[in-house]
């Protein structure tokens, strides 16, 4: 796509996120590069003491999520729908999409948040998957009820192997999301097709950028590449992204490689060094630089703090 195509409009944010808000605190544990394991699995009754059973719209940069709702009417709130769901009901909601929930008290449910990263390698080899992937999609109904029902359990299981410590714990975590993936989208087969929000040219610039950067964030590339790549110049590029997401492009590429350096560091024995040079620096001195100035702390010291409470 020409830098034409993307600057037919004047910028602004997706339709699905107008009058809504990116999300780094309240609903998540931070950006994507805080989410050392693969994925994060709460009970929504975990965060009702910030939400009180009503979450605002907000939308994600560099996170997806798969909510699961065993019980109860919900009313979701998402691009520019209103939507009434009977549970059991599974929905899955991709990054920059505006949503929100009403949930009646005490409801039973989870939501499982997981890196866009992590999400492109798994599609890599899931690629039947990737015709939904992107856009928010919802299941729930009687045609659906007895497939949706056997979920719970599945979702049991993923709260349960999330809240232990194993040396095997992401790859059985990684199964389990696999799984509901596929339950996903053999209902989705069987689904009436959802209607998807236009998005404006600026959006689509970002969401390529995303996707190249969550592609070949080890490359260590500059926002330079990525907008040669993309056929505007850096400044464009970055003031798109900055309206957007409220980050730098700058500051998108340096997130997607703190997640790796993160991981690499709790649950490696690599030396740092090592480390360094895998991730593209020149030197290990400049790589604990970097990471210093992101993450407060030097490699070695978040290693020793993240062990000790056993993520």
């Amino acid at each position: 796509m020409h830098r034409s195509d993307y600057k037919c409009h004047k910028f602004k944010q997706g339709a699905g996120m107008q009058g809504s808000r990116i999300d780094r605190e309240n609903y998540v544990l931070g950006d994507a590069s805080q989410h050392v394991g693969l994925l994060n699995c709460e009970r929504i009754s975990e965060r009702r003491h910030i939400h009180r059973w009503h979450v605002d719209s907000h939308y994600h940069e560099g996170l997806a999520q798969l909510f699961y709702f065993a019980d109860g009417e919900i009313l979701a709130h998402y691009d520019f729908e209103d939507v009434r769901i009977s549970a059991p009901a599974l929905i899955w909601m991709p990054q920059f999409v505006s949503h929100g929930f009403e949930y009646p008290e005490d409801i039973c449910g989870w939501v499982v948040t997981i890196p866009s990263v992590d999400l492109v390698r798994i599609s890599s080899t899931m690629p039947w998957i990737e015709s939904w992937l992107s856009h928010p999609a919802q299941i729930f109904g009687v045609e659906h009820r007895s497939a949706l029902l056997s979920l719970e359990a599945l979702f049991e299981e993923i709260e349960a192997e999330h809240s232990q410590w194993r040396g095997d714990r992401g790859v059985m975590l990684e199964a389990l999301f696999r799984v509901a993936l596929v339950k996903l989208h053999r209902c989705l087969e069987n689904a009436a097709p959802h209607k998807t929000t236009t998005i404006v040219p600026q959006q689509a610039l970002v969401n390529a950028f995303q996707a190249s950067v969550d592609r070949d964030h080890l490359r260590n590339r500059s926002v330079k590449d990525y907008a040669a790549e993309l056929s505007v110049t850096p400044t464009y590029l970055t003031r798109c992204v900055k309206v957007a997401t409220g980050l730098t492009a700058g500051e998108i590429i340096h997130d997607r490689l703190m997640l790796e350096a993160r991981r690499l560091i709790v649950f490696t024995d690599l030396p740092i060094a090592q480390i360094a040079y895998r991730l593209n620096f020149s030197t290990p001195s400049y790589f604990t630089r970097f990471f210093s100035g992101l993450a407060g702390e030097r490699p070695t010291e978040f290693r020793s703090r993240m062990r000790a409470r056993n993520v």
